[in-house]
């Protein structure tokens, strides 16, 4: 086991463009590790996106721009190792081992695979990578032997479901595998709430803030930001607590003295909703301002991009060619035979 602390995390590359709940709640979490002396093993999950993207243009956009945002953001490839999945082979052939510790009660427990049910999909009709998915996702944490996984709340599961695998696995086999702990931001909870003030951001539900669309787009978003209904004039008195607009500022506006005075002045109805969301709006591009042009360079600059994915494979590759050894010679694949 290493003895400086490491992690591991994965992104799936979904399609949706990064919003400031994804950044808040799941990617500056990631991005604060790379400062504190921890080994940090990032990886595009581009084989998990398999279990929903099957179109060969749309999938290798979704890798790109997924890529894109995360570097733009400051992700450090001299701090991180940063790897797409498929570059390593050991996370495939590590979840084919794993499978045989888990039982199939418990992987009909998962939240993707109940979601499918719930949405009306038949089991007869559910693909074996969705429901595999966390067999693959067990196989891509435990390979690097982390202390933790950067996870939001909606994949606490996931890591649960990983140190069930290594206990089922450590029984059979001895102490193999470190016991990861899922690592929950807890500045936001790993959860963001959207511009409607109800529901968790999301782009799905369109009340989300973008990071990287134009800035006339995300000034509309800001614009349409749920506040306090029970305003009705800019001279009411305002309520600041669980009013998204704040929530937003105390997240992206760096000055801090500026926030709170808008709270004083909403709260005494001196200040306009307007007001307090062009202010947000300044604030969201000065704190992303250099991302959106740093995004806009390495749109030009591929070849930097693919030497960083190919430099963290290789370093990925030495760690997980490691524990897969072990692994091979811990159950008897690796014998007298070799």
């Amino acid at each position: 086991m290493n003895k400086i602390k490491s992690v591991v995390s994965g992104i799936t590359p979904s399609g949706h463009a990064l919003h400031i709940g994804n950044y808040f709640g799941a990617v500056k979490p990631q991005f604060d590790l790379q400062e504190q002396g921890v080994i940090c093993y990032y990886f595009v999950a581009d084989l998990h996106a398999l279990t929903t993207v099957q179109d060969k243009k749309v999938l290798e956009a979704n890798i790109v721009n997924n890529i894109l945002d995360y570097i733009a953001l400051g992700l450090d490839p001299e701090k991180t190792i940063y790897f797409r999945q498929s570059d390593v082979p050991e996370h495939s052939q590590l979840a084919i081992i794993l499978a045989n510790y888990v039982s199939l009660a418990l992987t009909k427990r998962m939240h993707a695979f109940k979601d499918k049910l719930a949405k009306g999909a038949s089991q007869e009709t559910i693909n074996m990578g969705l429901f595999n998915y966390p067999i693959l996702m067990a196989a891509d944490i435990l390979l690097y032997m982390p202390y933790g996984v950067p996870v939001g709340e909606d994949q606490r599961q996931h890591v649960e479901f990983a140190r069930n695998v290594a206990k089922g696995f450590n029984k059979v086999h001895g102490n193999t595998f470190p016991l990861p702990k899922p690592l929950i931001s807890k500045s936001v909870s790993g959860k963001v709430i959207g511009t409607d003030g109800v529901r968790k951001m999301s782009k799905n539900l369109g009340n989300h803030i973008s990071i990287f669309d134009s800035e006339q787009v995300i000034e509309q978003q800001i614009m349409n930001c749920y506040t306090d209904p029970n305003r009705i004039r800019s001279t009411d008195p305002g309520k600041v607590e669980e009013n998204p607009v704040f929530i937003y500022h105390d997240l992206m506006n760096g000055n801090k003295a500026e926030v709170i005075d808008l709270k004083k002045r909403y709260r005494e109805g001196k200040v306009g909703d307007v007001d307090v969301k062009e202010k947000l709006f300044e604030a969201h591009m000065k704190l992303f301002g250099p991302a959106r042009k740093r995004r806009q360079e390495l749109e030009k600059a591929f070849d930097e991009v693919k030497k960083i994915l190919a430099d963290g494979a290789k370093k990925a590759q030495k760690t997980a060619s490691h524990t897969l050894a072990q692994v091979h010679k811990t159950i008897g694949i690796t014998n007298k035979l070799n």
